[in-house]
Parts: C-alpha cells; sequence; structure tokens
C-alpha cells in the first residue's frame, strides 16, 4: 500500500481519495494476517515399510553410568525479542500519554470562544497553531490579520473533516508496529496529505491563494 500511494499517487490531486486510500491500507494490513485460505488436495496414500526388528535388546540398552549430561546455557531469542518489542512499546505508549497530558495542559482553563461547530482558543504560548477535533488553537500575537484569517481557515478544514482520527490512527500503529520502519513512513504519508487537503480547501475560501 505505502509503495503504491509512494510510486503512483502521491503526486496526484486527488487528495480526499489518497486519505482513504492510506487508511483502507491500514486497515487491511491489520485484518489480512487473520484471513486464512485452505486448500486440500487429495493423494494416493502409500504402504509403509513393514518393521523387521534387527537390532537386540543389548544394542539398544545403555547403562545409566555411561550417561553424560551436556548441559549447556542457551539463550532464547523468542524472550529477547519480546523483551526488546515491549521495551519500545511501553517507551512510546509513554511519550503518546506525555503528549496527551500536555495538550490536555494547554487546552486547559483557557478561554474558549465557540462560532459555530468550532472552538478557537487564543494562547500566549510560542506554538504553532493546531486543531484538535472541533478546537483550533492558536497565538493571534504571533500572526498578522491575514495571516491569522489563512490559518484558521486551514485549521477549520482539519476540524472539519475529523483529521485528528487519521492522527491518533496512525499514532496508535507507530505504537504498536513501531519496529517496522515503514510504519514511520506511512505515517507521514498520511499527515503530509492532510496537510495537501487542508491547503487545498483553504485556498478555495481565501483571496492571496
Amino acid at each position: 500500500f505505502y509503495c503504491a500511494y509512494y510510486f503512483l499517487l502521491r503526486k496526484e490531486t486527488f487528495f480526499n481519495s489518497n486519505r482513504w486510500f492510506l487508511l483502507a491500507g491500514l486497515v487491511t494490513s491489520v485484518i489480512l494476517p487473520f484471513l486464512v485460505y485452505t486448500k486440500i488436495v487429495w493423494i494416493e496414500p502409500t504402504p509403509e515399510p513393514s518393521y523387521t526388528p534387527t537390532m537386540k535388546y543389548s544394542q539398544l540398552y545403555v547403562p545409566n553410568s555411561h550417561v553424560i549430561e551436556n548441559s549447556s546455557f542457551e539463550i532464547n531469542w523468542n524472550y529477547i525479542i519480546l523483551a526488546v518489542y515491549c521495551i519500545g512499546f511501553l517507551a512510546l505508549l509513554i511519550k503518546f500519554a506525555i503528549d496527551f497530558y500536555s495538550l490536555n495542559t494547554v487546552l486547559k482553563g483557557k478561554k474558549v470562544h465557540q462560532q459555530a461547530d468550532f472552538k478557537f482558543v487564543d494562547i500566549d504560548q510560542n506554538i504553532a497553531p493546531f486543531s484538535y477535533f472541533d478546537y483550533i488553537v492558536y497565538n493571534s500575537s504571533m500572526y498578522t490579520s491575514l495571516e491569522l484569517e489563512n490559518i484558521i481557515e486551514h485549521e477549520k478544514v482539519h476540524s472539519d473533516q475529523n483529521h485528528t482520527v487519521d492522527v491518533l490512527v496512525s499514532r496508535i500503529f507507530c505504537v504498536l508496529f513501531w519496529f517496522n520502519p515503514i510504519v514511520w513512513l506511512y505515517k507521514k504519508a498520511i499527515l503530509q496529505n492532510l496537510e495537501f487537503i487542508a491547503d487545498n480547501e483553504a485556498a478555495k475560501k481565501i483571496s492571496d491563494k
């Protein structure tokens, strides 16, 4: 799915179609391993050769005094791989929780201006504008009125089309499958395409494209 997007769809301007294609790729990649295809092949039985006891009991029997136990330490790689995966999983899960806490800290106690389906939050921190579901957060002192108008139109698209869901899904996949480098490239493609969607829709409503 990622290769198909990168080589065939990345430079196309069907941004909304690309969005659903990328999300479908994530869902499909999880479902496919659980699908099992069974094919029954009938073969003619071959008779087994008859057993002929040719060895005597004295040849098979080994006294305990002659048994030498060769005990050596063996590394169980399955446990090591599982431990490494758990460490990476827990580290990214903690980072995800910290980011979520930081986001709530930014929104907590701030004055919210409700307009239609959007909740605008003007903050005094030096952070880039962003949207989180129906919240649109920005620092008005960092931009001119025209710049702020363009930024808000851009963030409105993110909020109106629920792009936060795509971001959360891509992050969850990165937490679960952090060992796969493709999932990080996939997340980058999803986020980049969301920006293309927002820019494309916002450009239809602003004067200076």
